[in-house]
C-alpha cells in the first residue's frame, strides 16, 4: 500500500523553478510504474470450518419464548 504525495504549489517557488502549477499537477504520477501482479490471500483451515459453519444454519427462537426471558429477567 502506497500513500501518494499530495502537490501543494506556492506560485512563488512554482515560478522560481520554471514550471507551471498544472503542469506540476498533470505530471505528477506518470514516473510511476505499476506493478502487475496480482494480490492473493490465503485461509486457515480453522477460517474455512469457521465459514462453513456459518453456512450451515440458523438458529430459529420463538419470539414467545424471548419474550417471556425477558420478562423473567427483568422481575429479578
Amino acid at each position: 500500500m502506497s500513500i501518494d504525495r499530495v502537490n501543494i504549489s506556492n506560485q512563488g517557488i512554482d515560478r522560481a523553478q520554471g514550471a507551471q502549477p498544472n503542469e506540476l499537477v498533470r505530471n505528477a504520477g506518470k514516473d510511476r510504474q505499476v506493478s502487475t501482479s496480482s494480490d492473493s490471500i490465503a485461509l486457515s483451515s480453522k477460517a474455512k470450518d469457521l465459514d462453513r459453519l456459518a453456512k450451515a444454519g440458523t438458529y430459529n427462537v420463538s419470539a414467545r419464548d424471548l419474550a417471556q426471558k425477558l420478562i423473567d429477567a427483568n422481575k429479578k
